[in-house]
């Protein structure tokens, strides 16, 4: 048993870590990974890297790999050396860059906070010493081992002190009003001094200046430039000669981006220097500094609920907490354990938006998408950063209320707050919506507020299970068991969004039809009675199948039921008390006592195994007594009973999650993935078993008449569905959980708390528990291990064969849009311009040969000129990309031949005096004229024919 002490430990705010260094850390990769996106944008805005669109001008698709044909023609290298291109280094290297600007700026604050022109040393202003002592004084009672440099601004007429510098080097600056009250108000002056050492003590020094030394840096090489380029783009594009629409919705949408990072970003970073504000407070009253010092420097807030709301809404925005705050956290520090849902919604943003940038830099290397290397690369450090802050702000909050007798942590609300934030962060990005405001399928959205609930309910019931049930002297154990589990889910998560997710979000209709258009019926039923059937779950099966297509899905399921049972096996707690300065033995226990039974569980997920082998049993009946037409016994046949077999055993895992959430008093999401599992386990035995004897029991034979054992046969038929229906089985214990949850709330009086375990004969049901769930573990991990281990069979199903969505006729659409545009702004717009002028100037020639007195003269000054000119359009036309669009060459083609008959035509025809020629050149000029107006017309199209 855990002694009061050790509970005591767990309790304090310095044993569990706040977070804060977490997001100190999201801040420094949110700002590196947006410098690596935004650099390079704001050189393509400001004109000097146009280059990089010089390969889609030339036809090659999104994340193709270009031909070298491509790469070493003529007008590819006209192209980058006209409109300029950034090495590909340069993206790399900006994190290298703001990391040494952050660095040289961080030594340099204390050296101008310093200067000899502001501050004073302080022998020279304590002449007698008495002032030095103090301060030793101080920091010897505070266990700092090494006196900080202490200096003073005697301009400051403040009461105040600042603390700056780094944790090894820390400079202490005394305000010169705080010096003059010192003799007045001793208590005051060690109070501020504490608050200062404390800050030392709690080594956020370097933290602070870091931060700040960042923020600056950022502003000052990523914002700055970003908006610069910006600012170039939409000037040009709104000069004189520019027509209003060339600056396009996804160069609205990328100016967007970084002002909303920045509001994120600042918010973070204020948060962060908040939050060492308060536990500073903290540190100096638990050192015995006066509280007194916080109560006489601003009266309280009103009452009115407008002012509180504008107060609450600017203390977002300050990156000192109010006074008022600062008072009530010091008279009750519960505040310091709370979830708040601002932190969630910044964290849910930023780690999305660092996602997102990511997902951008390696999408811009072609080589690099789809190698799972680079998928766990930019998963990875946005699932650690939300399991590192939000996990532990889940941690701290549901230990504190559990040790203080307070209301359980459901994390209802900060998963609500960190689902908002990713959602948010997703629809300021630019890959959801690129050619939109909103994406093309905008329920996708709620997959990710989903996500969160998911998380933070999950993080928050595990939380709640270990404390009750561990038994060493510090809790970091199991809360680096869990939120390591946690950590591997969510990097399934993001690993599927950001290969899956954000394409299914993006293009209309194919969430309905990941198969795309013109593939309904695959596996066609001759007899017509079950196309629906067949229809539907191919399509369901295909866009489930991007779920197993994530290695660590399946890894990441088994840990989110078994990681939860791994408590059960630990000797549990009978009697820990509260947090309390002294031992006392009335002292109630910990509300909700002993974990509950484990039987409750394994006895839902038994029943719904049962259910499970009933199902199977009646399929297995119904189709033996249809017995299928030779015709239907091939494919479609085989389809039908896997498909008749799924539905019974998801059947039986839905009835075993909701049995166990209606059993669980607390805990009902680990009780209802526990048994749902445990019920899917026992179905896939009975499923497996049934089929594999299939002819044996004559009665429920479905394909065969003589009896044999087919085991392998039967694994590969079920292999590609199997790791599918473990998916959804977890997605039914949580939609089971959720459900019984908010039925129980809202009928709260009618529903009785689940009886506690009793306290006697714990050792022969602790045995019994550890060998259930070993059973179990070796069941949920072998499976996953030997679906992820066997090669996937082919033949089994036309929706297994390829899980990665083909292109749809809406992302090919979004693709050529894309193609027109760099073809056109980087060399056809110029082409067609020109042409345009050069025919004015021709059909100008006539009314003013009219008009002059020597008509011959005029135009035979003025038409050599302008059939040049046509000649000199061809040429360049020729050297130019051809129209990226199949259906529109053989028009481009028509223009650079006509343009260029037509102006040799008209020379020469000049030079012999021939009308005939002169005339079939301006018959061929015509021709090009008309292929001209149809490549016009394809331009107009493709940027306003998107959806």
């Amino acid at each position: 048993m855990a002694t009061d002490g050790s509970f005591r430990a767990w309790s304090d705010e310095r044993v569990l870590p706040a977070g804060t260094t977490m997001r100190f850390v999201l801040l420094v990769v949110l700002m590196l990974a947006s410098g690596v996106s935004l650099v390079p944008v704001a050189f393509t805005a400001a004109g000097l890297n146009e280059g990089t669109g010089c390969l889609s001008a030339a036809g090659v698709g999104t994340g193709g790999v270009p031909p070298d044909d491509v790469l070493r023609s003529a007008a590819y290298r006209a192209c980058v050396d006209e409109h300029g291109m950034v090495s590909w280094w340069v993206g790399p290297a900006v994190p290298g860059v703001l990391v040494v600007l952050a660095c040289g700026l961080f030594f340099v604050l204390p050296l101008w906070k310093a200067r000899g022109n502001r501050v004073v040393s302080l022998e020279a202003v304590d002449h007698d010493g008495q002032i030095l002592r103090h301060l030793k004084h101080l920091a010897q009672a505070t266990g700092l081992k090494r006196m900080p440099r202490v200096v003073v601004d005697p301009s400051a007429a403040s009461t105040g002190a600042a603390v700056f510098g780094r944790t090894g080097r820390p400079t202490v600056c005394l305000h010169g009003g705080l010096l003059a009250r010192r003799t007045a108000a001793p208590e005051d002056f060690d109070a501020v001094l504490l608050h200062e050492l404390a800050h030392i003590r709690n080594r956020d020094v370097t933290l602070t200046y870091a931060t700040v030394a960042l923020w600056r840096t950022f502003i000052a090489a990523v914002l700055v430039p970003y908006a610069v380029g910006f600012a170039i783009l939409v000037f040009n594009s709104y000069a004189p000669e520019t027509p209003p629409y060339e600056v396009q919705l996804p160069a609205w949408r990328a100016l967007v981006l970084p002002v909303f990072m920045t509001v994120v970003v600042y918010l973070a970073k204020s948060d962060v220097l908040r939050s060492r504000e308060l536990h500073a407070d903290l540190t100096a009253a638990r050192w015995g500094a006066n509280p007194r010092v916080w109560g006489f420097v601003e009266p309280a807030p009103p009452t009115r609920v407008l002012p509180r709301v504008l107060r609450s809404f600017t203390e977002l925005w300050r990156t000192h907490p109010r006074w008022d705050l600062r008072r009530e956290a010091l008279a009750d520090s519960t505040p310091l354990f709370e979830v708040p849902g601002l932190l969630m919604f910044l964290t849910g943003a930023a780690v999305v938006m660092v996602n997102g940038q990511l997902w951008f830099f390696v999408g811009s290397s072609s080589h690099r998408v789809g190698q799972w290397e680079w998928n766990v690369a930019m998963a990875l450090p946005c699932a650690v950063l939300v399991t590192g802050i939000a996990g532990t702000v889940l941690w701290r909050s549901t230990v504190h209320r559990l040790l203080n007798g307070r209301r359980r942590l459901s994390g209802a609300w900060a998963g609500l707050w960190l689902g908002i934030g990713m959602t948010v962060g997703e629809l300021f990005g630019n890959r959801i919506a690129i050619f939109r405001w909103l994406p093309g399928e905008p329920v996708v959205l709620l997959l990710l507020a989903l996500a969160g609930l998911t998380f933070t309910w999950w993080v928050t019931q595990c939380s709640h299970l270990w404390v009750t049930a561990w038994r060493g002297r510090t809790i970091r154990a199991p809360m680096m068991l869990t939120l390591a589990g946690a950590c591997l889910a969510l990097c399934a998560w993001f690993w599927w969004w950001q290969d899956y997710g954000v394409i299914l979000a993006n293009v209309p209709g194919l969430l309905t039809n990941v198969l795309g258009t013109g593939t309904d019926g695959l596996v066609l039923d001759p007899t017509g009675e079950h196309t629906a059937i067949l229809t539907t779950a191919e399509r369901a099966v295909a866009l489930l199948s991007t779920t197993v297509a994530v290695p660590l899905a399946l890894p990441a399921v088994a840990v989110l039921w078994l990681l939860p049972l791994l408590a059960w096996t630990v000797h549990p707690l009978s009697a820990v008390r509260r947090r309390d300065a002294a031992l006392d033995p009335d002292k109630p226990l910990i509300p909700g006592g002993p974990l509950p039974p484990l039987r409750r569980t394994l006895s839902a997920g038994l029943f719904g195994g049962v259910a499970c082998w009933a199902g199977i049993v009646g399929v297995k009946v119904h189709m033996h007594a249809w017995q299928p037409p030779v015709r239907l016994r091939g494919v479609a046949g085989a389809l039908l009973y896997q498909y008749g077999m799924s539905a019974a055993l998801l059947a039986g895992a839905a009835t075993a999650a909701l049995t166990a959430s209606l059993l669980a008093g607390r805990y009902r999401l680990i009780a209802a993935l526990a048994a749902a599992h445990t019920a899917a386990l026992a179905g896939y035995s009975g499923v497996w078993a049934l089929t594999a004897s299939d002819g044996c029991l004559q009665g429920i034979s479905t394909f065969l008449s003589t009896c044999d054992w087919r085991p392998a046969g039967t694994w590969q038929a079920f292999q590609y569905l199997l790791g599918i229906l473990l998916i959804l089985v977890t997605i039914e214990g949580i939609v089971a959980a959720a459900a019984i949850s908010v039925a129980r709330r809202a009928f709260r009086r009618s529903t009785r708390p689940a009886a506690s375990a009793q306290a006697g004969h714990e050792s022969p049901r602790l045995n019994l528990r550890r060998l259930a769930v070993g059973v179990l573990c070796a069941g949920a991990i072998g499976i996953p291990a030997a679906l992820l281990s066997s090669p996937l069979p082919s033949g089994n199903s036309a929706a297994a064969s390829d899980a990665r969505p083909a292109k749809p006729p809406q992302f090919v659409a979004q693709e050529a849009s894309g193609q027109a545009e760099a073809w056109y702004n980087l060399g056809g717009r110029n082409l067609l311009v020109r042409y345009d002028d050069n025919l004015g100037k021709l059909r100008a020639l006539g009314p003013e040969a009219q008009k002059s007195p020597d008509a011959a003269a005029l135009i035979m000054s003025r038409f050599p000129a302008i059939c040049t000119e046509f000649g000199k359009i061809a040429k360049d036309a020729d050297a130019y990309f051809p129209v990226p669009a199949p259906q529109i060459q053989p028009s481009w083609k028509t223009f650079t031949t006509q343009a260029a008959k037509g102006s040799e035509d008209c020379l020469t025809g000049l030079r012999q005096n021939d009308a005939a020629l002169l005339t079939a050149g301006m018959k061929e000029i015509n021709q090009a004229t008309r292929a001209a107006d149809t490549i016009k017309a394809w331009i107009t199209a493709t940027r306003t024919g998107l959806p």
